[in-house]
């Protein structure tokens, strides 16, 4: 495994955690502000391993966008569940899965067409 690959493999993890406590929280779960942050996991990667390393990158920067509109749409679905809107926010699961799919197609993309460059 080369060192894009382990990057790549860090950021599929910390999406995938990030995914689970997503959906933790609208199933009654505790909210965790440090790790929904900004300086969340998911957003450090970003901005201390993918933009540095692979700011060049199209799908980096495409990648950063597709989190910050999961991150946005978690925030939003948080809102529903904390006013009562439970059904609804468990309906807005179905997006997240979605943007998720995308999130991690894009990420397998990349990490192929990198492989063997780094």
């Amino acid at each position: 495994m080369n060192a894009a690959q382990v990057d790549f493999q860090q950021l599929r993890i910390k999406h995938i955690l990030y995914k689970s406590k997503v959906r933790s929280v609208l199933f009654g779960g505790s909210f965790d502000e440090a790790f929904f942050s900004p300086a969340g996991p998911v957003s450090t990667w970003f901005s201390s391993v993918g933009m540095i390393k692979y700011r060049q990158e199209v799908e980096m920067t495409e990648l950063a966008r597709v989190h910050q509109d999961l991150s946005s749409t978690a925030s939003n679905l948080f809102q529903l569940y904390k006013f009562g809107k439970i059904d609804q926010a468990y309906d807005g699961l179905k997006v997240i899965e979605k943007k998720s799919e995308h999130f991690l197609h894009l990420l397998a993309q990349l990490e192929e067409r990198l492989k063997d460059k780094f």
